[in-house]
């Protein structure tokens, strides 16, 4: 089944929820006009009760009577912008905007919502910028703006969680979902119809969520849990709820039983999906079952039978002008006719298919550049919403300046004496913000130098690691080939000097591998590119390039790690395990040992690695964590190090998202812990 026929049957259940302002319904309309008729001779109802009323009056036509509904929210909006209710207005507002969407402006939509939410500012109204962040979500969507959209379904999203707002968060992890479906982001939208489908037990209502995950798993090859959801369809004891679910499921059943080649269940399934079209008086749904059949038929080696029901496929999509049916008939008749051997009556619905899925392929372009003029037109207005609200504040500045004017020529000395005082005030309380930006600056200064003379630290003991360390094992090389081109050199003394001078190579390897990887980090070079691998099969293959330092130390090392997967960068991790593991054995004495194991928490997995070596005092453990720290000592065999491989495993385990730490005493050996994400999702949060 091809991409343009699976979004055509998702069609009914890729739905974007609106949210309705927290006003009661059940009140009737003349008891609602009667308490706006009292407010004309009752002087005691409050403005904030007229326009509550007139916004629950437009509430109650808004499935009835959008005039009703948008004069309603008119007199509401004017009547709490005269008593400046800014909660009573968002909600008016609210409503005005949901009329022009109902109508289909969705440029007029967002323009209101917008307005509205910057009116609300970022503090109180938390349930009104919810709804108002779901319905400008929506209105991106309804031009097929979904990424767009997305930002303001995640806004409106965590204000309903804030406000323990159980239908609201529902409400728009479904609206994320289906922006990650239309996005074919089908990962993402597993994830999200996955925790909507564990927010609320299967119910009439939710029926759409388990055909949805049926359809994801399909698209993602997952075929048995795919069979699942669409099972629990199936098997759901009810009727009242949208029966074309059930169309839906028994078809993409046969899909799956045909991917299987299971073609008695497929054809089962395809037939059961028929007659409950034929049941809902739904034709040209029928098309994708009866060609599912035809498929199965033509598998078979059947085709006269795959021809009869693929002729009828096409056509019911031919009678009802159902180009996407039309399209997948012609196709599957085209391979009928090549397997009959009929070339001529390929041929021709060959070019039928090659035609439609041309002219589909164009409607596809012109709905994204319709999008793409949406989303430019959007942000043109959104830019146009903004000026004019500055402008608009600029001319109530000067409103109120004027206005500031005549009260300061009617008032006494007194006051004028009063607003000498107050200036003088300001001014000082002006100048006490300027002094504090000035010392905040003078401390970034401060702090800028002192990172200044930190990198110049690093800077000057880097060239005295190149200097003394790398020069050191080249010297020995020198001197080791100038004497053995002198003959200097007994067979006896070369083989007493190799082992020495392997030494010194495989610490001027390290030493090298680290420095390049440090500088890089440093001047973030370093892109961590995660990808999931198995921890355990990385760490033995890094235990495998230290076994021969191990086994001359006669040191045991017990690898308790169980086999976990972990999504992170490869590469980097690999690093950190060989440098912990290199400096475990440097520093275990000679018969001694090292444990590696790991353990599973909800989002990461952490790994140790402890030794019984010399351990590290507490004051010299707090250095090793300072930024920039390059302390080091001799091991238990006099092997040197710089620091340089410490400073990478915690650089590297920090890109990663992931914690690394160490306890240590003296004498009885040290821990060294990480963390890394288990999961794509875990390492996005």
């Amino acid at each position: 089944m091809n991409h343009l026929q699976f979004t055509y049957s998702l069609l009914l259940f890729l739905v974007f929820i609106l949210g309705i302002p927290g006003y009661s319904q059940n009140t009737e309309a003349d008891s609602l006009r009667n308490i706006i008729n009292a407010y004309n001779t009752d002087s005691s109802i409050e403005d904030t009760t007229l326009v509550n009323t007139l916004i629950e009056l437009s509430t109650f036509y808004r499935f009835s009577d959008m005039d009703s509904t948008l004069k309603y929210a008119n007199l509401a909006a004017s009547e709490a912008i005269n008593a400046d209710f800014t909660k009573g207005k968002l909600n008016a507002r609210y409503l005005q905007a949901i009329v022009y969407y109902n109508r289909g402006d969705y440029e007029r939509t967002a323009e209101i919502a917008r307005q509205s939410l910057g009116e609300a500012g970022s503090e109180q109204f938390k349930q009104e910028r919810a709804l108002l962040n779901q319905l400008i979500g929506i209105s991106y969507s309804a031009r097929g703006s979904y990424q767009p959209g997305l930002s303001y379904f995640f806004e409106a999203y965590d204000l309903f969680k804030e406000l323990g707002n159980d239908l609201g968060t529902f409400q728009n992890l479904n609206n994320i979902g289906v922006s990650y479906l239309k996005l074919e982001d089908y990962e993402e939208a597993l994830a999200i119809f996955s925790e909507l489908d564990s927010l609320r037990s299967l119910e009439p209502s939710t029926i759409s969520i388990p055909v949805n995950l049926g359809f994801i798993y399909y698209e993602l090859d997952q075929l048995e849990k795919a069979e699942q959801q669409l099972m629990r369809v199936i098997n759901f004891d009810g009727s009242d709820f949208d029966q074309r679910a059930i169309g839906l499921s028994t078809f993409k059943l046969g899909e799956i039983h045909l991917r299987w080649r299971n073609y008695s269940k497929a054809l089962d399934y395809f037939n059961r999906s028929i007659d409950k079209y034929e049941e809902l008086g739904n034709e040209l749904e029928k098309v994708q079952s009866l060609n599912g059949i035809a498929r199965s038929y033509l598998q078979q080696g059947a085709l006269n039978q795959a021809l009869r029901f693929g002729n009828n496929a096409f056509k019911i999509a031919n009678e009802l002008g159902g180009l996407p049916e039309k399209n997948m008939s012609a196709g599957t008749l085209y391979e009928i006719h090549k397997a009959h051997g009929n070339f001529e009556n390929a041929l021709s619905y060959h070019e039928i298919y090659k035609n439609l899925s041309d002219s589909l392929s164009n409607d596809e372009i012109n709905r994204e550049v319709g999008r793409l003029e949406a989303e430019y037109e959007f942000r043109e207005k959104e830019l146009q919403m903004r000026e004019a609200q500055q402008q608009q504040n600029l001319e109530n500045a000067s409103r109120v300046a004027n206005r500031n004017i005549l009260i300061l020529i009617s008032l006494s000395l007194l006051f004028i004496a009063v607003i000498v005082a107050y200036a003088q005030y300001r001014n000082s309380a002006l100048r006490k913000k300027a002094n504090d930006l000035l010392r905040e600056k003078n401390d970034h200064i401060e702090q800028q130098a002192v990172r200044l003379e930190e990198m110049n630290d690093i800077k000057m003991h880097l060239f005295s690691i190149i200097a003394h360390d790398l020069r050191g094992p080249l010297s020995s090389l020198y001197g080791f080939i100038t004497l053995n081109q002198m003959n200097e050199l007994s067979k006896e003394k070369i083989q007493e000097l190799i082992p020495e001078l392997s030494d010194k190579f495989r610490y001027t390897s390290n030493l090298l591998n680290n420095l390049l990887n440090w500088a890089k980090s440093q001047l973030e070079g370093y892109r961590v590119i995660p990808e999931e691998f198995n921890l355990r099969q990385l760490l033995v293959e890094n235990q495998k390039l230290l076994d021969y330092q191990a086994k001359e130390k006669n040191i045991t090392v017990k690898n308790n790690t169980d086999d976990e997967t972990v999504y992170a960068d490869k590469n980097m991790i690999s690093l950190v395990l060989l440098n912990l593991l290199s400096n475990a054995i440097k520093f275990t004495p000679e018969n001694g040992s090292i444990a590696l194991w790991t353990e599973t928490k909800e989002h990461h997995i952490q790994f140790s690695i402890r030794d019984t070596g010399v351990g590290i005092p507490e004051d010299k453990l707090t250095l090793l964590f300072e930024e920039s720290s390059f302390y080091t000592t001799d091991g238990t065999n006099n092997e040197k190090g710089t620091g340089l491989g410490l400073m990478l495993c915690k650089d590297f385990i920090k890109k990663n998202h992931g914690k690394f730490w160490a306890v240590s005493e003296v004498g009885k050996g040290s821990t060294f812990n990480f963390t890394v994400p288990k999961t794509k999702t875990a390492f996005k949060k």
